[in-house]
C-alpha cells in the first residue's frame, strides 16, 4: 500500500513538474505569437485607414478633365479608390505578371471580377478585350471588365459581346465616379469650398487594399 502511495506521489510530482516545464516553454511562445498577431492587426488597420484617407482625397480633387491627363498608374489608383467606395474588395496585380488585369475585385458573394484600366486619348481596340478575357480565364474570374476614360472601337464592342466582357466607357465612368462621391458624402460644391492644395496625385502603393 505504501509503495502504491509512493508511486502515486511520484506520478503526481512528475505531472506537476511536466506542467511547469510545459508552461515555461509555451508561455514565451504564446506571448510572442500574441505580440505578432497584435502587431499584424494594428499594421493592417493603419494601412487601411491611410489608404482610406488617400482614396477620399484622390476622389475629392479629381474630375473627368483631370482623368484625361493622368498617367496610367494614376488612373489605376483612382479606379481602385472608386471601386473600394462602391463596396468591392480590391487587389492590385503585380505589374510584372498581371496577365492583362490591373485590378481584381470581389463582392460580398466572393465573385471575382478582373479589370483592365485604359487611360486613353483614343478609342480602345479589341486587343484590350482579348487581354482581359485571357485574364478572366487565368484568374478563374466570374466577370471581366475594361474601363476607359475614352470610348471603344466597333471591333472591341463586337468582341466584347462575343466573349461576355463588360465595357465601361467615358459616360459610364463618370456615373461610377459620381456614385463613389455620393457613397462618401461628397458633392461638387465641397471641392469649391475647400482648398486641398497641391494637384499632384498621391498613389496608394502596391499591395492589398481591403476591408
Amino acid at each position: 500500500m505504501d509503495n502504491q502511495n509512493r508511486k502515486l506521489k511520484k506520478i503526481s510530482a512528475f505531472r506537476r513538474i511536466f506542467s511547469i516545464i510545459l508552461f515555461v516553454i509555451l508561455l514565451p511562445i504564446l506571448l510572442v505569437f500574441g505580440l505578432f498577431w497584435f502587431s499584424y492587426k494594428f499594421d493592417k488597420k493603419r494601412k487601411f485607414l491611410n489608404s482610406d484617407k488617400k482614396g477620399k482625397f484622390l476622389i475629392m480633387k479629381t474630375d473627368i478633365t483631370k482623368i484625361d491627363i493622368m498617367e496610367g498608374y494614376e488612373f489605376e489608383e483612382l479606379l481602385r479608390a472608386i471601386f473600394f467606395y462602391l463596396g468591392y474588395k480590391v487587389d492590385v496585380t503585380k505589374k510584372s505578371r498581371d496577365y492583362g488585369a490591373d485590378l481584381i475585385l470581389s463582392d460580398d458573394n466572393n465573385s471575382l471580377i478582373v479589370v483592365q484600366a485604359k487611360r486613353y486619348n483614343k478609342s480602345v481596340g479589341a486587343k484590350s478585350v482579348q487581354e482581359i478575357n485571357a485574364a478572366k480565364i487565368h484568374y478563374k474570374a466570374n466577370e471581366a471588365w475594361v474601363v476607359t476614360n475614352s470610348n471603344f472601337t466597333q471591333a472591341a464592342e463586337v468582341l466584347a459581346r462575343e466573349t461576355d466582357v463588360k465595357l465601361i466607357d467615358r459616360d459610364e465612368l463618370i456615373e461610377l465616379f459620381a456614385e463613389a462621391k455620393t457613397k462618401i458624402g461628397i458633392n461638387e460644391d465641397i471641392k469649391e469650398k475647400e482648398n486641398f492644395g497641391s494637384t499632384s496625385f498621391d498613389g496608394f502603393g502596391q499591395g492589398e487594399f481591403r476591408i
